[in-house]
């Protein structure tokens, strides 16, 4: 039995608005794959994906502590959050100021003539980026999806739509780049003043050593996972070219785009309500709702990751341009369970160093785990190619997984529910069974039939053996139904889908 708390039985509430705040916009920006794989050739998907890279890796290392400091210590100053939004924005302010210096030099130095272009459109995405991560996360902090969701949607449209008619007018890949910058720095126009307008050009010292001491050793783990992320398209493109690099970035993007986004809409409800369930009645608290909420991370990853698997040949027809499909569909199996286990593990465990905020320790696990990354990288990659790639994401979030998971237990024992996976293995296995004799109609028409099926067959199969009592729940509120009859003004449809939203306050 869960242990319930009034946060707990929101949570389906709020995971329901995330999954409208997340999903929509994420709708958009999904749909930027197809259009940009059909307007773009490899090698110049691959300039596009590598400077995306590369604004993603400095953002990383010296700007991503400040988004992360702010959602761990709004709640404790969301009565007077002035001091901590000042603090945060004028350090970004100086650091982008140190950027820009940066970016001039490039430009200045004649050897690095051939960088001017990149250096310009890196230095536009960077600007907007870094406010615009801190305008979105203390609205997921203050608990605002709605604001939070209005952010991100204007975001991806313009990013997505923008960027596409820049590339069709002759822009190239910059003009990617320069829809979603523009994209950012409109919805930050528009609510700088109703959510930041109390900040001022402030630093509180002692409030910025304690947002240090958490965010920057887990702003260094996030880097290396970046890194480990993203360092196989640098290596691709320089052993195998710029066409290999976007032949396998887009099936990466693809895949990424799909996984991280259904299981972050489970995260980014569940983070927030666990750390006031640590705050508000301590380590027990926070441990069943973690074990709640991994049981869903699975639910959602697994069957997923086997779906994208079978039916790739569908997504890539699908979803892609004609000169991506071949090579994606043969690589996207691997793709989907390296994203599977690396959302697992940035949303589960790693959870455990962040509850005892003992976020130094994942710097040095992670720098291992980026160390074998590059290592199985400059081996596989020259033999295999980019499949060799996908493998050694694989092997280097296993091993990450590995170790998180044993050095964390020593300050926060996170639970694995064992009976909702087998549970989900199982549903995924009989999900298999049936989508399997099917998966040799590859055409783009049969793939939403296919995903339809799946995804039926899958929640039948959870509902039979009643995962996380939904059975007992739902039948339930069919007898529920069927007694009261008129009065009860549900359709058994209406009560199915009541229940499912329901089904974690059993």
């Amino acid at each position: 039995m869960m242990y319930t708390t009034p946060h707990n039985r929101s949570f389906l509430r709020h995971t329901a608005i995330y999954l409208i705040a997340r999903g929509l916009p994420g709708i958009f920006a999904f749909l930027s794959i197809p259009l940009f794989s059909r307007l773009l050739d490899p090698a110049t998907y691959g300039k596009y994906a590598l400077a995306m890279a590369t604004v993603g890796l400095i953002n990383a290392v010296f700007f991503t502590w400040l988004p992360l400091g702010l959602v761990r210590f709004i709640p404790a100053q969301r009565h007077a959050p002035a001091a901590l939004k000042s603090t945060l924005l004028s350090c970004a302010v100086i650091l982008l100021a140190l950027a820009t210096a940066a970016a001039a030099s490039i430009r200045l130095v004649p050897v690095w003539h051939a960088w001017r272009p990149v250096t310009l459109a890196c230095w536009a995405l960077l600007a907007a980026q870094i406010p615009y991560d801190l305008f979105c996360e203390y609205t997921r902090a203050q608990i605002m999806p709605w604001r939070y969701m209005g952010l991100q949607l204007t975001r991806s449209c313009l990013a997505t739509f923008l960027g596409a008619a820049l590339i069709w007018a002759g822009a190239g890949w910059w003009g990617g780049l320069a829809g979603l910058a523009i994209g950012m720095m409109i919805p930050m126009a528009l609510t700088y003043r109703r959510d930041w307008g109390d900040a001022r050009p402030h630093i509180d010292r002692q409030l910025l050593a304690k947002v240090a001491r958490y965010a920057i050793p887990l702003s260094i783990t996030y880097t290396l996972a970046v890194v480990i992320s993203s360092s196989d398209r640098f290596l691709i493109a320089w052993l195998k070219g710029e066409d290999a690099a976007g032949l396998y970035s887009v099936a990466v993007d693809l895949t990424n785009r799909t996984l991280f986004l259904i299981m972050n809409v489970i995260y980014m409800a569940m983070y927030p309500l666990a750390i006031r369930a640590w705050e508000d009645h301590g380590r027990k608290a926070a441990q069943e709702q973690m074990r709640h909420n991994a049981a869903l991370l699975l639910a959602v990853g697994v069957p997923t990751v086997v779906g994208m698997s079978v039916l790739s040949a569908s997504v890539s027809r699908c979803f892609l341009g004609a000169s991506f499909r071949a090579t994606a569909s043969g690589i996207i199996p691997l793709v989907a369970l390296g994203a599977f286990l690396a959302a697992f593990k940035a949303f589960h465990w790693d959870a455990a160093f962040q509850f005892a905020h003992q976020t130094i320790h994942q710097v040095w696990i992670v720098l291992i785990v980026a160390t074998v990354n590059i290592g199985l990288n400059l081996l596989f990659i020259p033999r295999w190619g980019i499949n060799g790639a996908a493998c050694a994401s694989v092997i280097a979030y296993v091993v990450s997984i590995v170790v998180t998971a044993g050095v964390g237990r020593r300050y926060f024992a996170m639970p694995m529910p064992l009976r909702p996976l087998r549970q989900v293995l199982l549903a995924t296995a009989v999900m298999t069974l049936v989508l399997w004799p099917l998966s040799s109609y590859p055409g783009a028409a049969a793939f939403p039939l296919l995903w339809t099926l799946s995804v039926a067959v899958y929640v039948t199969a959870l509902i039979a053996q009643n995962f996380l009592d939904l059975r007992t729940s739902l039948v339930r509120r069919l007898q529920r139904y069927y007694h009261d009859g008129p009065s009860f003004r549900l359709s058994p449809a209406a009560v199915v889908a009541a229940e499912v939203r329901e089904v974690t306050r059993s």
